[in-house]
């Protein structure tokens, strides 16, 4: 059977956005009805800036251990666990996740429908066996990792922003396709965790920020012993018996 909610305002995705539209005309005493697909929380709470920032702290750690001695303390080399690191990073989006729930939001009285949402007209949209109609409508659906069409990808396994915090193994060298600020963040942490890095830039890592800037971090990181490769395409990627090889130019990267 179908039911009909007539709301103020029907908001479709329940990540960092949304959530903070639904909780602010909610207590301001509207009738709101979120609507979320996937998981609470969206992409900020699973899989992007809570699970990368609790990682990039367990890094910063590993890193402060080796870096001790300008603050008088003998350094060390730590030890990692790299499957405790992430159940670490699991730990804090679990201790999160109440902030972001259905319950929590149900408390604020808004209606939580989890189920995908399709307009049905100008004011009207369809969730599963539910029918919404709003004055109002906020689209807060976010993004989606974009795959690049590089031949072979398909045949091999390979991680996206999405998939990388559910891996518990630390890889014995990580090949990360693209120096923007996520690619530039995720080779900087696995490297201080113990995996070798390589990075692969068509342009210039964080060619999207000031210059002198993405040159202190590029300086940081070679020092780290994060290889860089600048100004190279990804042409071919192949499945090798020990991970896969990446072309670039006349160059394989195996990793």
């Amino acid at each position: 059977m179908t039911e009909t909610i007539k709301a103020d305002l029907c908001i479709i995705g329940a990540g960092s956005g949304g959530l903070s539209v639904a909780a602010g005309a909610a207590m301001l005493g509207r009738k709101v009805v979120l609507i979320e697909k996937g998981e609470m929380g969206g992409d900020c709470l699973n899989t992007g800036c809570v699970p990368s920032k609790a990682l990039i702290a367990a890094a910063a750690r590993a890193e402060d251990m080796r870096e001790a001695e300008k603050f008088g303390v003998a350094s060390a080399e730590p030890k990692i666990d790299f499957a405790a690191v992430m159940k670490h990073v699991h730990g804090v989006i679990e201790s999160i996740a109440p902030i972001d729930s259905q319950e929590r939001f149900e408390g604020l009285g808004v209606t939580v429908i989890r189920e995908p949402a399709s307009f049905t007209g100008p004011r009207e949209i369809r969730a599963g066996d539910t029918t919404v109609r709003a004055k109002h409508f906020v689209i807060a659906t976010g993004s989606r990792p974009f795959v690049p069409p590089i031949p072979g990808l398909d045949d091999v396994p390979y991680f996206t922003n999405e998939t990388l915090f559910d891996n518990r193994a630390l890889p014995d060298h990580l090949v990360i396709i693209g120096g923007g600020p996520i690619g530039i963040e995720m080779a900087q942490a696995h490297r201080r965790l113990g995996a070798k890095v390589t990075v692969i830039e068509g342009d210039k890592i964080l060619g999207r920020e000031d210059p002198e800037l993405a040159d202190i971090v590029r300086t940081q990181l070679v020092k780290e012993g994060v290889a860089l490769v600048e100004g190279g395409k990804a042409d071919k990627i192949e499945k090798t018996l020990s991970g896969i090889s990446v072309t670039v130019g006349a160059r394989a990267i195996e990793g």
